[in-house]
């Protein structure tokens, strides 16, 4: 069997993964099995289920080290031992970690993870977009003082959308549309209606939830965004319903411009990502992307027909333990936000109950125009001061912020 750059290379990495829901679990399945990763910490406030996630990989429960002294779990890693560590707080005192996974989607939890591991001397490999559309060019300024890296993750939707990117750079196109491909969207659906597809996928409620209303896409894409310099669509702006076979004429006559970010519906597309790329040669290009079944332009589609989440995670880790540099290039300021929108006709004096929650959903805009808008990632620490109709952005005039909480402080500072 082939071996990735990292276990070709002889890298022997010590990984702390934190979270053992869906996604770190299958990451920990992953890792555990790998000749690169020389020790394997999981942090989990629930001991129990980190310590499944080992047994899941085939790991003998028994073998396992459970500690909450960063002193003794640092020794378990540093001899190869599986550890786990439910105390997240004594993560960045752990001696020995090479490289931290945030895993836990969580917003205020997975910021103080990613903050501590990059302050500490970290490196950090994300799999937490919310955070990231957030507060990711403040995580990348923390990153540089502390000469470590901070990057997102292959296998979700903006790693693998930048890697295509790269690869039409590559071929000498000039990518023009980025694509996320969701197959259904009701901006609508509530925990209430995710809660089947919760049960049977094993995910999150509040995780189905916001795939199933967009927000996750929408979050997705301005993370996107954000690392490449394309910029979302005006806000409203609908889904382009199209197949494979017709997606770059679609995308165009649907008024999509050039150096945009946006999101098919339905289609042949399944789990993939596309993106529409451009030639400035196009008298001499097209005839060989014409012969390579790519159509007659001006925009040929690359598909990429899946993302495996867990299974691509791994690949960032490698690069990033060699010396390679974080995904994506950080433009110097945030393009793009992901703004609230009333996902009901919403009361004042109504609390908002953030991601994935009853009250509102996720929209990917421009900095310009979501400048005086709610970040769907600040809605949890918002209060309304005024009604909210259905369907209508919450503006920050329209709440009032919790000046407490750490996720509003840092926001504000990265706003100046």
């Amino acid at each position: 069997m082939g071996q990735s750059e990292g276990e070709s290379a002889g890298v022997q990495a010590r990984v702390a993964v934190v979270g053992a829901g869906f996604v770190g679990r299958g990451l920990v399945h992953r890792l555990a099995r790998r000749t690169s990763v020389a020790g394997l910490l999981v942090v989990n406030r629930r001991a129990e289920r980190a310590v499944q996630a080992f047994a899941d990989a085939g790991v003998d429960p028994d073998a396992v080290v459970r500690e909450d002294d960063p002193a003794r779990v640092g020794e378990a890693v540093a001899e190869g031992r599986p550890a786990v560590l439910a105390d997240a707080s004594v993560l960045p005192e752990v001696p020995g970690i090479d490289v931290v996974v945030e895993a836990t989607g969580a917003m205020t939890f997975g910021t103080r993870t990613i903050l501590a591991a990059l302050e500490g001397g970290r490196h950090v490999v994300s799999m937490n977009a919310e955070v990231d559309a957030l507060l990711g060019h403040h995580l990348q300024a923390v990153a540089e003082r502390a000469g470590v890296v901070y990057t997102i993750g292959d296998g979700d939707q903006p790693g693998v959308l930048l890697r295509v990117m790269h690869e039409a750079e590559q071929l000498g196109l000039r990518p023009t549309v980025a694509l996320n491909c969701k197959r259904n969207l009701d901006v609508h659906q509530n925990p209430d209606d995710s809660r089947p597809y919760a049960e049977r996928d094993g995910t999150s409620v509040e995780m189905t939830t916001a795939f199933g209303d967009g927000t996750k896409m929408h979050i997705e894409n301005v993370v996107t965004a954000n690392l490449s310099g394309l910029r979302p669509a005006p806000i409203g702006t609908p889904g382009v319903r199209t197949e494979l076979a017709a997606v770059a004429d679609d995308v165009r006559a649907a008024g999509i411009e050039p150096g945009t970010v946006h999101f098919t519906l339905g289609g042949d597309f399944g789990g993939g990502v596309l993106v529409l790329a451009g030639t400035d040669d196009p008298d001499f290009d097209a005839p060989y992307l014409r012969y390579g079944k790519l159509g007659d332009g001006p925009w040929y589609p690359l598909f990429r027909p899946y993302h495996l989440i867990h299974m691509e995670v791994p690949v960032t880790i490698d690069q990033v333990l060699a010396g390679g540099p974080a995904l994506g290039t950080r433009t110097p300021a945030p393009v793009a936000t992901c703004v609230a929108v009333a996902k009901r006709d919403l009361r004042a004096g109504e609390q908002l109950d953030g991601i994935g929650g009853f009250t509102a959903y996720g929209v990917a805009a421009t900095v310009e125009e979501g400048a005086e808008l709610l970040p769907i990632g600040l809605s949890q620490h918002a209060t309304l001061r005024r009604d909210v109709g259905v369907d209508q952005p919450v503006r920050l005039e329209d709440v009032e912020l919790d000046e407490d909480a750490e996720l509003v402080r840092l926001a504000r500072q990265r706003r100046g």
